[in-house]
């Protein structure tokens, strides 16, 4: 079946296709069915798995180990937050800026950072090529302390991503008047303020010399306070100004006890009459409202059709069937199914074969015409490419950009996750991904039930990534899935001795 699909691109092409569009229906219809923490738990995974193609690729099929793709992922997450930021159009094109475009810019980001990358691992290995990505693993997430005004330094950016439309609530509840008046959040990529004056119309876009502070914008020594502007002590309460006990006990004072007619009785409280006469509340409230909406007081807070249109909204300003971790898990499987199309017909086709090539011997791949260094930079860029859109995806995710998130740990979890799942597989890659993301879970809730100390559950993730490393490379060396491969051949040969 394959030497077929060999002979027929566009099949082979197709089936790719097809295969990612079922796995996308499935995660997608799976998206709309669990509750926001398990949706939560899918974006991550996915995100890990897009990450983790690359990984794949790179050590799997190319042959080279690296430590810093959750560098990579750093670079892609911060072009993610500074072009999303900072950017309204697109440059050349001058069509409204969005997610979709800064996750396009940070692909290009990671392309360009691969190449380079890649251009100085091609002559490294082994342990020196090990050294080279680990010093970019830490290097990377440090330079945004050497830009704070950019970058955020140590804090990071916390990021408003550009939702599409449809994601907050609409604002057409009353007359357009209504609609620009209001302060809510409104459609779209952006938040709808109040429409400033004229006279304000322009300042955002230049300012010049008349805007400029004079002397007579400042305090002369005519606005300065005087001893004559503070109290004196002549103006203080003394005991005399006080009530004393002889006030209350005199007849001058106060009564010391209540008669009959000083108590509350029915005709005191309102009834039911008073309600529904127009004499009564309904008409005062009426009356109220009247003035306060704009009636003799000129107020200018009237509600058109008697309707608020805060009402039809929840307090955050969005749609309450918008749920923000289905949205980010819906991005999360489109990108990771985007990758793997992408990755599969890479894989399968000739440039696959190049990289196996070059991995099992280079000297035989140059003697064919293969230049084993473009193989492995080509190898770095397709890796760089998939973790920077991994990146982009984690950032929208967290909605926050940092050196916290993207540090030493984040690389070596991705090559965990390879090397457990199998790293010469994309299956293998997602059960890695999955791996990571459940095991954290498990040794939460593990910890709550023993009463672990803190730095106890912080660590023991760690501690068994550790443990299941030296296990796989004992009994399975190529993971998960190649011990299960491994497996069935051994199965189909005893079966065909027998």
């Amino acid at each position: 079946m394959d030497s077929i699909l060999q002979r027929f691109s566009g099949a082979r092409l197709g089936v790719n296709a097809a295969t990612a569009l079922v796995i996308w229906g499935l995660l997608t219809w799976l998206n709309q069915v669990i509750d926001p923490l398990m949706s939560y738990y899918l974006a991550t995974t996915a995100m890990y798995a897009t990450a983790m193609f690359g990984m794949t690729i790179l050590l799997g099929l190319s042959g080279q180990v690296s430590l810093g793709n959750g560098a990579l992922m750093a670079i892609g997450g911060y072009i993610f937050a500074v072009t999303s930021m900072n950017w309204q159009t697109v440059p050349l094109l001058g069509t409204p800026w969005n997610a979709v475009w800064s996750m396009v810019f940070a692909g290009v980001g990671g392309v360009v950072f691969g190449a380079a990358i890649g251009g100085i691992a091609a002559r490294l290995r082994g342990p020196y090529l090990a050294g080279l990505t680990l010093g970019i693993a830490v290097g990377v997430p440090a330079i945004a302390n050497r830009f704070p005004g950019l970058l955020g330094g140590e804090n990071g950016l916390m990021l408003q991503v550009p939702y599409p439309e449809g994601g907050y609530a609409s604002q057409d509840v009353g007359s357009e008047e209504e609609t620009e008046e209001s302060s809510e959040i409104g459609v779209g990529d952006e938040p709808v303020y109040e429409e400033l004056p004229d006279e304000f119309a322009d300042q955002g876009e230049q300012s010049g010399v008349d805007d400029m502070l004079t002397e007579d914008d400042f305090l002369s020594e005519d606005d300065m306070l005087t001893e004559d502007d503070f109290l004196s002590e002549d103006d203080m309460l003394t005991e005399d100004d006080f009530l004393s006990d002889e006030d209350f006990s005199t007849d001058e004072g106060f009564d010391t006890e209540l008669v009959e007619e000083d108590l509350l009785t029915d005709d005191d409280f309102l009834s039911e009459e008073d309600f529904t006469t127009d004499e009564g509340f309904e008409a005062s409230v009426d009356a109220g409202a009247e003035t306060q909406n704009g009636g003799d007081a000129g107020g200018g807070n009237e509600f058109v059709g008697g309707t608020d249109p805060a009402a039809e909204l929840d307090p955050a300003g969005l749609d309450s069937e918008f749920v923000i971790e289905q949205w980010q898990a819906s991005v999360a499987i489109a990108v990771a199914c985007v990758v793997g199309f992408v990755a599969l017909n890479l894989v399968r086709g000739r440039q696959g074969r190049v990289w196996e090539a070059v991995r099992d011997d280079p000297i035989a791949a140059a003697v064919s015409g293969i230049s084993p260094a473009g193989s492995k930079i080509s190898a770095f860029v397709v890796s760089s490419l998939f973790a920077a859109l991994a990146g982009a995806v984690f950032a929208q995710i967290l909605s926050y950009v940092g050196p916290g998130a993207f540090t030493l740990g984040l690389s070596l979890s991705l090559l965990v996750g390879v090397v457990l799942g199998g790293r010469n597989s994309f299956i293998g890659a997602i059960i890695g991904a999955v791996i990571l993301v459940w095991l954290p879970e498990f040794v939460l809730g593990l910890s709550a039930d023993r009463g672990w100390q803190d730095q106890i559950t912080n660590n023991a993730p760690n501690f068994i990534y550790g443990l299941l490393v030296v296990l796989v490379v004992l009994v399975a060396p190529g993971g998960i899935v190649g011990g299960i491969q491994g497996l069935v051949g051994r199965f189909r040969s005893d079966s065909r001795t027998g």
